[in-house]
């Protein structure tokens, strides 16, 4: 394992823990505080942002710990002033919600398909919708690159890509199998208030994105552990 390759492996156990951390204490205050059947309408969209707001600011402290980020091809700083650089950067923003706009509705067909309401439970199926979309998208984006995020999306990731696009392609298929798996609950004749459509479906993506962090984690330190004592 190389210099690059352990500045890189630090700065993902960094990411992974840091995403651990708060995605748990957001699931942890929900549920103190009876408050599970907000995310199942338009009112979880303040949870959302503030989930964008804390992966901003991971964002940010990863650019500047890294000389050469792994945040995808990022351009130098005083670059940016340039107006190449600004048309670029606007053409990625209006690329990136073109694509946003056309992931939800491809999610939103696929959940009526799935057998969600179509209609009568729009707000439910939409915020389901708004979930999955910031989770696997959204959040994705703002650390690989719009593109990186949708080869992800279409099964397309490079062979050649690095650690982080690696593990975000993993954080992408456990979120969406978590709200897949989280479905399983909604039939079943319990009679609970959080089987109500679609609460284990968006908790189950919460969840699913918070344990492929934990995974994430756990193997980047037991793999910077071992490179340390194979080095003594």
């Amino acid at each position: 394992m190389g210099i690059d390759s352990i500045q890189e492996r630090r700065l993902l156990l960094f990411y992974s823990s840091f995403t651990c951390i708060y995605f748990s204490s957001v699931l942890t205050l929900l549920k103190l505080h009876n408050n599970l059947d907000s995310v199942r309408t338009f009112k979880c969209i303040p949870i959302l942002i503030i989930l964008m707001f804390s992966e901003a600011l991971k964002f940010v402290f990863l650019y500047f710990k890294s000389e050469q980020p792994v945040l995808g091809k990022l351009e130098s700083r005083t670059s940016f002033q340039s107006k190449k650089t600004w048309m670029r950067f606007l053409r990625n923003f209006i690329k990136f919600i073109i694509i946003s706009f056309t992931l939800s509705i491809i999610y939103y067909i696929t959940i009526v398909l799935f057998g969600a309401p179509m209609v009568s439970h729009f707000e439910e199926t939409a915020t389901l919708t708004i979930t999955l979309t910031v989770l696997t998208f959204v959040l994705v984006s703002s650390q690989i690159g719009v593109d990186e995020a949708l080869f992800i999306l279409c099964g397309l990731r490079k062979n050649d890509c690095n650690l982080l696009t690696r593990a975000a392609e993993t954080h992408t298929k456990v979120t969406l199998l978590g709200a897949w798996l989280g479905a399983i609950v909604i039939p079943l004749d319990w009679d609970r208030p959080w089987q109500s459509w679609p609460i284990p479906c968006v908790i189950g993506a919460l969840l699913g994105y918070t344990v492929a962090h934990s995974i994430t984690a756990i193997q980047t330190l037991l793999t910077l552990k071992l490179n340390k004592k194979l080095h003594r």
